[in-house]
């Protein structure tokens, strides 16, 4: 069974030693937390005005909460640069995953781009919408277009963000390249993953209902899309000409049989592609940007060079001791 996919409902992402109810209801204070202090910034006139993607001038992004078909979405543009990295987090995370990595790349000379999906973080979800995966990339891609982010444009996509990562390369050709981290690619949600990943979630719907029922508007949906979702995913063909780095991670699934499922996915994602690019992280659990921050960095700095068309240096080698030209 794979770990990201019962995280929210089992630990929300690794936290040990306590029960469901009350790590959920901890994020959920949290998430509360934020809302309160974002709500009183806006009272005090610190945060910029609202807009939506329709709007004839771009919106100052640094940062916003704005408004993309009744969610209030929260994101932040920085640095300076002709590229801009994009990050798309996991399913039970907001931006701030990625706190360690972005200085890193705007330091180099480049935007950067994140913000909170809808429900997550700093951001609120509109449930008159159906959810899905398709949602998911219409409001980043709504994002870019109110915030003018035009191409040439890198995503970094972790997880689920990595599916929604690769949807979005499929329909806009201003993405350039791909780095992705313990995605979900082609072939990774199998029916039986699927299968059993809604057997563990679906006996703890009540629960998170009653502990955290502002999460459960967004944990809930998300959940009973992952058929659709999956199909939608298996299904999809990228680009051959597309350059992507692919890292997975040792350690980033709980059973030897999602471990398998996993691997053979990304292996048969990366051969035989030579814009394709296989790294094995590792020692590293799900989360490769917490675990090997600089293997992520390097990753993205080499993405960066191959969008900009310069030669770069291998880095490390993968689990079988070819190299890797990261």
């Amino acid at each position: 069974m794979a770990y990201p996919c019962v995280a929210l409902f089992s630990a929300l992402n690794k936290i040990h030693g306590t029960s469901v109810a009350m790590n959920i209801e901890k994020s959920h204070y949290l998430m509360k937390c934020v809302l309160i202090c974002l709500f009183t910034l806006v009272l005090c006139g610190h945060l910029l005005a609202q807009g939506t993607p329709a709007s004839a001038h771009a919106a100052n992004c640094s940062p916003a909460l704005l408004d993309i078909d009744g969610n209030k979405i929260w994101m932040n543009e920085e640095g300076k640069g002709n590229i801009t990295v994009v990050f798309e987090a996991g399913f039970g995370n907001d931006s701030s995953v990625w706190s360690e990595i972005t200085p890193k790349i705007q330091a180099a000379g480049a935007q950067t781009f994140v913000y909170d999906r809808a429900g997550m973080g700093k951001s609120t979800i509109n449930t008159s919408t159906p959810y899905s995966i398709d949602n998911d990339v219409y409001i980043l891609r709504s994002a870019l277009a109110t915030c003018h982010i035009k191409g040439p444009i890198v995503m970094v996509g972790h997880s689920y963000g990595g599916a929604i990562s690769l949807l979005a390369a499929s329909e806009d050709p201003d993405i350039a390249g791909l780095v992705l981290i313990e995605a979900v690619v082609p072939n990774v949600w199998t029916p039986t993953e699927v299968e059993n990943n809604l057997k563990m979630m679906r006996p703890q719907y009540d629960e998170i209902r009653e502990k955290a029922p502002d999460l459960a508007k967004v944990a809930i949906p998300w959940a009973e899309a992952m058929p659709d979702t999956a199909k939608k995913v298996n299904a999809l063909r990228v680009s051959e000409v597309l350059p992507i780095i692919d890292i997975e991670a040792e350690k980033g699934q709980n059973t030897p049989e999602s471990t398998q499922t996993w691997r053979e996915a990304h292996k048969q994602f990366t051969s035989g592609n030579p814009q394709r690019e296989f790294v094995m992280a590792m020692g590293s659990s799900h989360k490769v940007m917490a675990d090997q921050p600089d293997l992520v960095v390097k990753s993205i700095l080499k993405m960066i060079e191959t969008v900009r068309g310069k030669q770069t240096f291998p880095l490390q080698s993968n689990e079988n001791g070819d190299s890797q030209s990261l």
